[in-house]
């Protein structure tokens, strides 16, 4: 992961769009505040099939709840 400036973008916009074309992430600066983030389409969770997948297997689970009449041990409720 890279760090730019606002300035730096700027000034080497090609350069920043070539790293991030190579999958690097770089995180953009405003007065030494991250202000936003540059990184690839590809590698968006939302995109990947497998996270998706899980994803909504979990919602899937959270939507049926806990079934009625079940109780949860202590470390089963907290690992």
């Amino acid at each position: 992961m890279g760090i730019m400036s606002v300035r730096e973008l700027n000034a080497n916009i090609s350069r920043a769009l070539a790293l991030v074309e190579a999958g690097d992430t770089i995180d953009i600066t405003k007065n030494g505040v991250v202000i936003a983030e540059m990184r690839p389409k590809k590698l968006r969770r939302e995109l990947d099939p497998i996270w998706k997948a899980d994803f909504d297997a979990l919602f899937e689970d959270f939507e049926k709840g806990v079934p009625f009449g079940q109780s949860f041990s202590y470390e089963e409720r907290n690992g």
